[in-house]
């Protein structure tokens, strides 16, 4: 989705309380953005959006934000697995994913390929 559908759907849950947008700063750069949805009853975060501006795109600004998300997911103990999902074919984010230890669930959402880490 574009960044634009994103915000407008972080606005839409906002009182929901339950899904949380992100900005991926490298000092003072904007570089990228993130939203989560937290499914509580289930433990479950799952990573709606991780968007690298493409300028800043290659430089490891995606998997370093994506390991601080799973430090902090894990020391707070509230969840038992991330997901996440990719369209196929996007071989850059599977591979960013797997090096991180998510492992294909076998399930297709909206056309994307759902991967879980366990926590």
């Amino acid at each position: 989705a574009s960044n634009a559908v994103s915000l407008a759907e972080a606005r839409l849950y906002y009182e929901s309380h339950d899904t949380h947008p992100f900005a991926v700063y490298e000092g003072d750069t904007l570089v990228g953005f993130m939203m989560v949805h937290e499914d509580r009853p289930k433990g479950v975060l799952d990573l709606w959006r991780l968007a690298i501006a493409r300028e800043h795109q290659g430089r490891g600004y995606g998997s370093a934000a994506l390991s601080q998300f799973i430090a902090l997911a894990r020391e707070s103990g509230k969840y038992v697995c991330i997901a996440i999902g990719y369209m196929e074919g996007n071989d850059r984010a599977r591979h960013i994913y797997e090096k991180l230890g998510f492992r294909p669930t076998g399930a297709v959402e909206d056309g994307e390929i759902i991967m879980r880490l366990d926590l």
